[in-house]
């Protein structure tokens, strides 16, 4: 059986030119062309009953066929990459030879698709996602979230840092780097110009298909970290008009592309639609306090609101939650009784008396924090305590 090559273009003689080329080629013992020049002839082509396999066609053309439930792979015929919406493009004029190679290979990979997302879905279902938050603004959340990534990959987990603040605060810590000998180094390459969330979110919507690729051709490698992340949104907007949906989508996009063993998301304070999103796909939310009375005493409250707003479905997010004490001088839990039921780590964070009062500290730059988040993510997956998220 021949596949069926559906050409929609208006130029008469580049169709007959392709037509004749095909047939007179090896390409002719595995494609049939069928050419039209305008998309009523096509629609009317596949009402009659006749399977298409793949659709080739000008983005002027495919905008004329919007009503039409194209469940098939499309191409499109461009003067300039980028001018259509459509996940495949190709130049409409280069070497024939070329345009049908071309063309055979994304049908291939079209068939193959269904069975590569089946793959990617069970790949996804196994990455780990550990969302770091607090209620209350100051607490070190971000501090956490980066050494816990370093942690991660100092354990060979395949580790992506996900930065899902409204006010970027990660570049402060990694605007300087300090290899672990304690050598300072000016190398630094987060915080540099480059495309990161905004584009991919623009991405997520114009061409899904393409959005694992993006990620794989975008993302960045720190150095120091020895995790990867993409750049914290460019244009401000797009962060404050994050969704909920978006946001899982960003998560899903990491998990799918097969290239982490853990995710670990940077959350702002505030608890909203997005912040219970998240927890509910995550494995663990870490929830950072500390030994200040106000901080306390907000930390409470956003748990009494998510009981008030979401009721069962936050009471069953509270499993997630293991709260972590940072900046303590004192290994006790103190004031645990207004915790009471809630998981509390056993590891403290300690106050790190360099850190106090700077705008930008330097990362890994304290062996006894360093060392404190290594024994929390120990606990965390079982490799040096008792407790752990389910998977």
């Amino acid at each position: 059986m021949k596949y069926q090559l559906a050409l929609v273009v208006k130029e008469q003689e580049y169709l007959k030119r392709l037509a004749d080329y095909v047939r007179d080629s090896p390409l002719g013992e595995q494609w049939q062309v069928t050419a039209f020049t305008h998309s009523e002839a096509y629609k009317q082509y596949v009402k009659q009953g006749y399977k298409i396999d793949l659709l080739v066609a000008q983005p002027e053309l495919l905008s004329e066929l919007k009503d039409m439930n194209l469940n098939i792979p499309i191409v499109a015929l461009v003067m300039k990459l980028g001018e259509s919406k459509e996940a495949y493009e190709l130049h409409q004029y280069q070497p024939l030879p070329l345009l049908l190679q071309r063309l055979a290979e994304i049908h291939a990979r079209a068939a193959a698709l269904p069975a590569q997302m089946a793959a990617l879905s069970a790949t996804a279902s196994a990455v780990k996602v550990i969302s770091v938050y607090s209620a209350s603004g100051g607490t070190g959340k971000t501090a956490l979230a980066l050494h816990l990534v370093h942690a991660a990959s100092s354990h060979q987990y395949r580790t992506f840092y996900l930065n899902l603040e409204r006010w970027n605060t990660a570049n402060a810590w990694l605007g300087r780097l300090q290899s672990s000998d304690g050598i300072n180094s000016t190398e630094s390459t987060l915080g540099t110009d480059g495309e990161g969330l905004s584009e991919l979110l623009y991405g997520m919507k114009a061409q899904p298909e393409q959005s694992v690729r993006w990620l794989m051709d975008n993302r960045k490698r720190h150095p120091l970290l020895k995790g990867d992340y993409i750049e914290a949104c460019s244009n401000l907007e797009d962060r404050l008009t994050l969704s909920a949906e978006d946001a899982l989508e960003l998560i899903d996009i990491v998990a799918r592309s097969g290239q982490y063993d853990l995710i670990v998301v940077d959350l702002d304070d505030g608890l909203d639609v997005l912040h219970t999103a998240v927890f509910e796909q995550s494995d663990q939310v870490l929830w950072v306090i500390n030994d200040d009375a106000s901080v306390r005493n907000k930390q409470m409250l956003a748990i009494r609101y998510g009981e008030q707003k979401w009721s069962e479905r936050f009471s069953r997010l509270k499993r997630k939650f293991l709260f972590v004490r940072n900046r303590s001088a004192i290994s006790s839990t103190t004031g645990a009784a207004e915790w009471d039921g809630l998981a509390h780590s056993p590891v403290v964070l300690p106050e790190v008396p360099e850190w106090r009062g700077i705008s930008s500290a330097m990362l890994l730059s304290s062996p006894i924090f360093r060392a404190a988040v290594d024994k929390l993510f120990k606990y965390m997956m079982k490799e040096g305590g008792d407790r752990a998220a389910e998977r």
